[in-house]
């Protein structure tokens, strides 16, 4: 029906309407006047006569306009509904909606004539006037906290009302109107396709499966059907996805669409043969689908093919230029295959462009920019692509990880606290783990103390990782080195065997961190095997530095020197294997390239005050015991309670000769830890130099009770004896050297002259 015809009508039944009124007013009017006598002159009986005829003109013209508007109404049956709703609705009142629900009930009804929910479509022919009238009413029962339940429609009418609603996007109506509906008529396809409109429009994939696998169940060889479920589980994960489309191929209907949706789905499923299978069966059905292409492509990479795959991603491109993945894969596959760097660079920058491969892609057109020389471009690309997307934490926290590897603490720092409220991601708080781990490594001082707060610090980052992911092995790692750090070696491995679990064997972080638990318990072998193990992939920084502390350990002094070179080598920023080579080339008296080492620690680090320490113990060995004295204090004024540095401190000015100064502090130093065996060795010195051989012997024995292998203290012992004339005291002392050094020949002559007076 036209639009001009609703109107005619609706015009009609306006006209009728001010005829009626008029007609209403005019006899009012003449009433009034009989009644008053007002009739008394010729002139009001010709007023009278007029009012008459005019009277009789108003009721021709509503008859005529009744008449049109019966005609209209018989020739317009859809009309009619409308016409009769408008007059009821003018002559309800809203508050009286209640007492009105069959009268509105039968409005609602006729109104929905033109709603046919059985429909391949679900049409909704409704006139516009129609629709207003049907928004009115519902509009008013809602103002009047009237449910459309209260009226209590049949089934047939709740469902055509419940398409309305969703054509309206009345979640709540719809919702209500197919509850009534499907409580009688469960078993009717299009409720359940109601229901199941109600949930893709609400987001709702569970209940949408629901709804859908009703249907199924009335209609089982739906192909369409079949087909959206399939699609559903797959976006949702489910594998139960594949007998759909192997229904589809029982039928004899399947498509090259569901071919290659079935070969995503096998191919996720890890059956990558049988998935190339059926991609290439969907390519030589319509090898017009260029996501086909890049399929066969992803998977053909997967296999180990990557130049057939390069082959069909640049099909893929032909037909789809735009398609950001088709371009990221092409720039991965042509950096695997060592393609010239522009290549692979101008296939990453397409993939960027196009925002296709995420975070991987951003990282790799800046690895191909820095590959080619250009290292600014290869920072501003990070950064523009941080700028550019501020709400991707992944990205953020990765570069942060590329800037920690370059020992770039500062700028690691940075882009930490840069990060946006609201933005969040696991590895924000693993590489805020690793970065608390690294400032640790910079102000260590050699009591362990003053670094603690910093490594458990380090802990809550990484348990913050695991409250997001408990599957988190990169997190598990982290919590296993800062556990070990501070010395929770139980919490340790229990957080390292999780790390194993959880990480790929390709990944040697793993194994280094059990050789450096194994160590910290003082098991090399257990070391030794697992460094090996790490070793299959290759030597990196970590391997050569847990070498270099395994033979440390042994002795092997020299053999330790050329690992912590390697590990510097490959990272020169490498601050423990730095310190280590330090201590070894003190070890080895090569003082000059400890005291190289200290002050490259310090440029490094400025804060770090071990490597002062370091370089103090250098200056000693070098006799520049001034420049050892000035970092010595400065240590203790910044840690007072030092032990080592006031036992050092103590060494230098004895060796300055000043032993009254080196009283208090060894003093100091034995009050702090009565274990610190080389503050009692000192002492025991400084009483040797005072000429007080008693107090002396019984500091060196106190330094042996602390650390039994102290062989300076066991000379001084075993001299004192001897030379006191105590021959079986010296005796057994200087066999205890021997225990200790089997070729010392001091030892062995001194131990023959005891035997010698003890047989005389």
């Amino acid at each position: 029906m036209d639009i001009i015809t609703i109107g005619l009508g609706l015009g009609l039944c306006g006209g009728l309407g001010a005829s009626i009124w008029a007609a209403k007013n005019l006899q009012n009017e003449l009433t009034k006047m009989q009644e008053s006598g007002a009739v008394e002159h010729s002139e009001n009986i010709l007023k009278l006569s007029n009012l008459n005829s005019e009277m009789l003109n108003i009721r021709q013209e509503v008859s005529d306009l009744n008449e049109l508007l019966g005609a209209l109404k018989a020739t317009n049956p859809e009309l009619s509904s409308a016409i009769d709703a408008h007059q009821v609705l003018s002559s309800i009142k809203i508050e009286d909606y209640k007492e009105n629900y069959a009268r509105l009930l039968e409005i609602i009804d006729g109104l929905c004539i033109g709603i046919n929910p059985t429909s391949d479509n679900h049409e909704i022919e409704l006139s516009e006037v129609k629709k207003s009238l049907l928004n009115t009413i519902l509009s008013n029962l809602k103002e009047a906290e009237i449910s459309f339940s209260h009226l209590n429609p049949n089934p047939e009418l709740a469902k055509k009302l419940g398409f309305f609603a969703l054509a309206k996007s009345d979640l709540e109506l719809a919702t209500s109107c197919f509850g009534i509906a499907y409580r009688v008529l469960s078993g009717d396809d299009s409720v359940l396709l109601g229901l199941e409109k109600i949930a893709i429009l609400e987001g709702n994939v569970q209940s949408r499966r629901q709804w859908m696998e009703a249907r199924i169940q009335l209609d089982p060889d739906n192909p369409e059907l079949l087909r959206s479920h399939a699609h559903l589980l797959a976006q949702i994960g489910d594998d139960a996805a594949k007998k759909d489309i192997k229904r589809l191929e029982a039928l004899g209907v399947d498509t090259a669409a569901d071919r290659s949706l079935l070969s995503g789905l096998m191919a996720r499923a890890g059956e990558s043969n049988e998935a190339l299978e059926k991609i290439e069966q969907a390519l030589a059905q319509d090898p017009s689908r260029g996501q086909d292409w890049y399929s066969h492509a992803e998977i053909l990479f997967e296999l180990g093919e990557p130049r057939r795959a390069l082959d069909s991603v640049e099909r893929s491109i032909e037909l789809q230029r735009q398609d950001g993945p088709s371009w990221a894969l092409k720039a991965k596959l042509l950096t695997v295959l060592n393609a010239p760097i522009k290549d692979s660079l101008r296939a990453a920058t397409h993939a960027v462009a196009l925002e296709g491969g995420g975070t991987d892609l951003i990282l790799l057109k800046s690895h191909l920019l820095e590959a080619s020389g250009s290292t600014n471009a290869a920072e501003e690309s990070l950064l523009k692509a941080i700028a550019d997307n501020p709400m991707n934490g992944e990205l953020r926290a990765r570069v942060a990880d590329q800037y920690l590897m370059s020992r770039r603490l500062g700028e690691v720092e940075q882009l930490l606290a840069e990060t946006p409220t609201n933005c969040d991601h696991i590895l924000l708080h693993v590489v805020e783990g690793r970065l608390l781990l690294a400032k640790a490594d910079r102000v260590r001082d050699g009591t362990g103390e003053s670094d603690e707060q910093l490594l458990q610090d380090a802990l809550q980052a990484f348990n913050t990782a695991i409250e997001m992911d408990r599957e988190s092995g990169l997190a598990w790692l982290g919590v296993a080195r800062a556990k070990r750090l501070l010395k929770d070696t139980d919490g340790s491995s229990e957080s390292l065997r999780r790390a194993s679990r959880l990480l790929e064997d390709t990944d040697s972080s793993v194994a280094g961190e059990q050789a450096l638990l194994a160590l910290e318990s003082g098991d090399l072998v257990a070391a030794s095997q697992a460094i090996d193990l790490a070793d299959i992939n290759g030597e990196t920084p970590l391997i050569s530095y847990v070498r270099g502390n395994i033979a440390a350990r042994r002795g092997e002094f020299e053999k330790a020197l050329v690992h912590f070179e390697e590990t510097l080598t490959m990272d020169p920023g490498h601050i423990r294997a730095r310190l280590n080579r330090c201590s070894v080339n003190l070890l080895l008296e090569n003082s000059p390239k400890a005291l190289d080492d200290a002050e490259i620690l310090l440029e490094i680090a400025p804060n770090l005050l071990l490597a002062k320490l370091r370089r103090a113990e250098a200056n000693m060995a070098l006799a520049s015991w001034s420049n050892a004295v000035e970092d010595l204090k400065e240590i203790i004024d910044t840690v007072p309670n030092h032990y080592h540095a006031l036992t050092q401190l103590a060494s230098c000015h004895m060796a300055l000769e000043r032993p009254e100064r080196a009283e208090g502090l060894l003093n100091e130093a034995l009050r702090i830890n009565p274990e610190h065996a080389e503050a009692w060795h000192q002492r025991g010195l400084m009483y040797l130099d005072w000429k007080n051989e008693d107090a002396a012997l019984s500091d060196f024995e106190s330094t042996i009770r602390c650390r039994a292998d102290h062989m300076d203290a066991r000379l001084h012992i075993a001299a004192l004896h001897h030379e006191g004339g105590r021959f079986e005291q010296a005796a057994t002392a200087w066999m205890a050297v021997l225990a200790i050094d089997p070729d010392h020949e001091a030892a062995r002559v001194r131990l023959s002259e005891c035997e010698s007076a003890i047989r005389a």
